[in-house]
């Protein structure tokens, strides 16, 4: 399912796919098209909202294969994919998500890579907000490639949240970031665990995740 909407501060028109749930493969390739169209220029962006059928691990783009126990997800029946974007890996069980392709020069959504999460986690967090879910956007630390650094060293996007990612109000990291750039189109893929009642199922996920990710790399 597809419509549209259109930024207050831009004329560029964004797609609004409600794709609900499919494989980690098939959301990874819809993803990925997505940002090829945007790149050649035959659309302005889009916003997809999706979610994982069945469970499945996804890698970033750069993200070491040896992090993940293959044996592990394998009995438990969780898929194991590579996203387009970079960050670490997060586990899709019972929780939204959502892609943002848009142009780099977008006023409203793009720019380099920190002030793209910023904007984009800005109008995450009033949706969030709407919902009675209450957020924080995680401080940006003067230290940015030292942050860089010590985040690529846990295997679990989820045990550390990076520069503007949004907090729940007990500090615990609620929605995960990470950006892909391609030809002057940018796509940004988070995940949200949602209220309450969804966070719970995420929580509950990590007997997978525990199991599938090795003991010396996850911290979360």
């Amino acid at each position: 399912m597809a419509t549209s909407c259109t930024s207050v501060s831009t004329s560029d028109t964004l797609t609004l796919h409600l794709d609900g749930s499919g494989s980690g493969a098939e959301n990874m390739r819809r993803d990925t098209e997505l940002l090829q169209r945007c790149a050649r220029g035959d659309i302005a962006g889009a916003v997809r909202v999706y979610w994982f059928a069945p469970a499945c691990l996804s890698l970033g783009r750069l993200q070491p294969a040896t992090d993940v126990d293959m044996a592990a997800c394998a009995r438990d029946g969780v898929d194991v994919v590579r996203r387009p974007s970079g960050g670490r890996a997060v586990l899709h069980d019972g929780e939204v998500t959502y892609a943002v392709v848009c142009r780099v020069t977008d006023p409203d959504l793009g720019g380099g890579v920190l002030d793209a999460c910023a904007r984009i986690h800005a109008h995450v967090a009033r949706g969030l907000a709407l919902l009675g879910v209450q957020t924080l956007p995680r401080a940006r630390g003067s230290e940015v490639r030292r942050d860089a650094l010590e985040g690529a060293g846990v295997a679990d996007c989820f045990a550390r949240p990076a520069a503007h990612e949004l907090l729940d109000v007990g500090g615990q990291k609620l929605v995960g970031s990470a950006q892909a750039r391609l030809g002057g189109a940018l796509a940004a893929a988070a995940v949200c665990a949602g209220p309450p009642a969804g966070r719970s199922v995420v929580k509950s996920s990590r007997r997978h995740w525990h199991r599938a990710l090795h003991d010396n790399s996850a911290t979360g």
